[in-house]
């Protein structure tokens, strides 16, 4: 030391130490990073699992089957950070699996309550509210929703697929016109259609019927409806209007039925 050096006094010199050291402790509360906080071990603290805080799932997300959840409890989604509960049958409710006390998961549903078992929180399953502290505020709420094949999503369920088939279009042509009318037909004779190889008789009044206008005897087109028979003028083949029967040879085979319908006053074949 310097003999010009002034001696201080031993009692300033240990307040000017104090001074420095203090001056530094305060550098490091504000320009430093803060140390955490020790945890709460006044609380009992347990060991279980911390929520994340992070946003919620995207709504839609599946979380399980609704028959997997008693009424009277619920489950908790860890992986989603929310337990869905059943207060009363068909009634389903989402809450955040995080305790509001110091952001533990609760862990269990069981006597009607949502636990936590890091500090004894109790919430109930109707509402979330508290039903045992320490927690101050209830579960905050999530919306859940069914879906029409049971499973239970976060958000709105997705709209339902429908099946139906595309409307078909109305129509407004007439429909096409039939063979011919039911007035061309006289009642106990008939009309031969040489194009389509038919006859259409009408033995009795309302009463259509047709017959194959090819002879059984030779191939021959029948030619005539005259006194209730189809003639066939190749060789003198008749043919009864009732039924196409043989009533003259020398054909020895009545015409062949053929059906037909009558809508309104047109007859087609079918």
């Amino acid at each position: 030391m310097n003999e010009n050096t002034p001696v201080l006094p031993r009692r300033s010199a240990v307040a000017g130490t104090v001074a420095v050291c203090g001056l530094a402790a305060g550098c490091a509360r504000y320009g430093g990073p803060t140390a955490p906080p020790p945890p709460d071990a006044g609380d009992g603290g347990g060991g279980g699992e911390t929520g994340t805080g992070s946003a919620q799932a995207p709504s839609g997300e599946v979380l399980g089957a609704a028959a997997d959840i008693p009424v009277g409890g619920g489950k908790v989604f860890k992986d989603q950070e929310i337990v869905v509960v059943q207060p009363v049958e068909g009634e389903f409710k989402g809450f955040s699996a995080v305790c509001t006390h110091q952001g533990c998961l609760v862990n269990a549903v069981a006597d009607g309550t949502i636990n936590c078992d890091c500090h004894g929180s109790k919430f109930a399953v109707a509402d979330g509210a508290v039903t045992a502290g320490p927690a101050p505020e209830p579960l905050g709420e999530q919306q859940v929703s069914v879906t029409p094949d049971g499973q239970i999503v976060l958000g709105e369920a997705p709209p339902a697929e429908t099946t139906e088939a595309p409307a078909q279009e109305e129509t407004t042509e007439a429909p096409p016109p039939g063979l011919a009318s039911t007035g061309d037909i006289p009642v106990g004779g008939g009309k031969i259609f040489a194009d389509e190889e038919v006859v259409i008789t009408q033995p009795t009044a309302g009463e259509f019927r047709a017959f194959s206008a090819v002879c059984t005897h030779q191939g021959c087109m029948v030619t005539k409806i005259t006194g209730g028979t189809i003639n066939c003028e190749c060789h003198g083949s008749k043919f009864a209007v009732a039924d196409g029967g043989v009533t003259a040879g020398p054909a020895s085979k009545p015409l062949p039925e053929r059906t037909v319908r009558v809508t309104g006053d047109q007859i087609s074949l079918t």
